[in-house]
């Protein structure tokens, strides 16, 4: 297996608990918590890392990657689309990557018009999952304090441990 097809691997594996995390999020009018004045409110963390999929396509079409620092999503459900379509997309187009390119093409990346950067292609890649599933953990710390159900991203919540064992202790 190539580092390109294990990438396309652990995106496609990050992508169930990436929609688990967004479909879990509370109705709008509680999207704008966040637990500190510096924080990113749940809305915009959800904004910022959905944009990623964007980001990564402009960079495999282009060569370029724009930042979409300050992307804003209509709903919950439309980032969900944006990000489905954009993962459909961004693996169908990485298919037609050859490995030069994916291991040695520059892909500068430009917050607003200035040079934040510059990494090969498969870095890019690599960074922008990471920082999903990184502020994908961010916001799952906001669910409780927004009033919502801890989704279960990558195992048991506290909620279902609770529920097994409730089961168990009546089973005796």
């Amino acid at each position: 297996m190539t580092n390109k097809e294990f990438f396309q691997q652990c995106w496609k594996a990050e992508l169930p608990s990436t929609i688990t995390a967004l479909k879990a999020l509370p109705a709008a009018d509680k999207l704008g918590y966040k637990p500190a004045a510096k924080n990113r409110s749940a809305k915009e963390l959800v904004d910022h890392f959905v944009s990623h999929v964007e980001d990564l396509i402009e960079g495999v079409e282009t060569g370029v990657i724009n930042h979409r620092v300050m992307a804003d999503y209509p709903s919950i459900e439309n980032a969900i689309e944006v990000f489905e379509t954009g993962t459909e997309r961004l693996m169908t187009l990485l298919d037609t990557v050859d490995e030069t390119t994916w291991n040695e093409k520059n892909v500068p990346m430009l917050v607003m018009g200035n040079k934040f950067g510059e990494k090969p292609l498969s870095g890019m890649c690599w960074m922008f999952l990471f920082d999903i599933i990184h502020h994908r953990g961010q916001l799952s710390t906001y669910y409780r304090a927004m009033g919502a159900a801890q989704p279960s991203i990558y195992g048991p919540t506290a909620e279902m441990i609770e529920a097994m064992m409730a089961q168990m202790q009546a089973a005796n």
